[in-house]
């Protein structure tokens, strides 16, 4: 559920995104997760927040912490690692050794690094790294947006195939991580997953905020965001044909 305080930002920034009719061409999608794996079975976790309780996790689990990003011109390499990011990790390890290089070979021209509002990405040494080194930082993101942020198609679909491997061990854990990436991190599949916002956006302010979870597949049921915009599917949404399932959503 996302907090009253953050519906009227989600609003305000989805709204900016159309009167853009913004494309997402020069965007660079981020995010963390962890995968656990526990009776062969993997489980992924998300941070938690102030709204998510917490989940009982096992005594001595098999767990990675994984970093990556995607973008109209394919995905960063991914970072599997261990123990708790700090603000020095995130810089060193994330924006350092992972996000520049990327940035620099795929986006000589122009680009927007989005993050979420974790404290360890607006940490001092981080933001000083990204002014100093270029790393153009959209800095607009709202709080309690996963919804709008298409890298969580991606964990979604590695928690699939991960579920139909028999893994034992962390090293099977992690070989099987960086085989979906190699294999199904394709510039398409990104493109595919970042042209799915599309949808989402103008949904997001139909709904005033709120997370749209399903919502935009139910409302846009077989119709293809792939070469389409947000512009589309806005004036789909509120097309006279499309007043009953509005309806949907409130």
């Amino acid at each position: 559920m996302v907090r009253h305080v953050n519906k009227e930002k989600r609003v305000n920034f989805c709204k900016t995104l159309i009167a853009a009719d913004d494309q997402f061409e020069d965007i660079i999608f981020t995010d963390e997760c962890s995968a656990q794996l526990h009776n062969n079975k993997v489980t992924f976790y998300r941070k938690i927040t102030a709204n998510r309780p917490s989940i009982p996790k096992p005594k001595h689990p098999l767990k990675v912490h994984l970093w990556a990003g995607i973008s109209k011109r394919g995905a960063t390499p991914i970072l599997i690692f261990d123990g708790i990011m700090t603000g020095e990790f995130f810089t060193n390890a994330i924006l350092k050794d992972e996000a520049l290089p990327f940035i620099n070979r795929k986006f000589a021209d122009h680009h927007r690094f989005q993050m979420d509002n974790d404290p360890k990405h607006r940490s001092r040494v981080s933001k000083d790294f990204m002014a100093a080194n270029g790393i153009n930082w959209w800095n607009d993101w709202p709080s309690e947006s996963a919804d709008l942020n298409p890298i969580e198609m991606v964990w979604s679909q590695l928690k699939r195939y991960l579920a139909k491997k028999t893994l034992f061990t962390k090293e099977d854990l992690i070989n099987s991580i960086r085989e979906f990436w190699a294999v199904y991190m394709t510039k398409d599949q990104c493109s595919g997953y970042i042209d799915h916002i599309f949808k989402v956006v103008p949904v997001c302010i139909l709904m005033k905020g709120q997370a749209t979870g399903s919502m935009p597949d139910k409302l846009f049921r077989s119709i293809s965001s792939r070469g389409r915009s947000i512009g589309y599917f806005n004036n789909l949404l509120w097309s006279p044909g499309f007043e009953e399932k509005r309806k949907m959503c409130l």
